[in-house]
């Protein structure tokens, strides 16, 4: 399960990407993430990912079902609520090319969530 979710979240987190032909900088991109177990309806996880992104000021944020990303100064973020036994597991991760403002996105979200 957490290999399907993993694979979601790095296909959003990478989706509107653009490569050419242009030399990219040598330092690899970043990707920070972590999850919880949140004591409430998987619904109302999947509510408060959506409101937690807009509220930390991310741009063109999406909701897809019990799963959100959206855009901050060229890093994007992701967070997908499962449903665990009546409660909601929830994975977020941040990807990036800078790996302190990556580390603190990821934190902001995790604080909030």
């Amino acid at each position: 399960m957490r290999t399907i979710i993993f694979a979601i979240v790095v296909a959003a987190l990478t989706s509107g990407c653009v490569t050419s032909g242009a030399k990219r900088d040598s330092a690899p991109p970043q990707l920070w993430s972590d999850h919880k177990q949140l004591e409430i309806p998987v619904g109302v996880c999947a509510e408060r990912a959506f409101n937690v992104l807009n509220a930390l000021g991310y741009s063109r944020v999406v909701r897809n079902g019990n799963y959100s990303y959206g855009d901050f100064n060229g890093n994007r973020a992701a967070v997908k609520c499962v449903e665990s036994r009546g409660s909601s597991f929830v994975y977020f991760a941040v990807a990036g090319p800078q790996r302190e403002t990556v580390e603190r996105l990821r934190n902001q979200i995790a604080q909030k969530l």
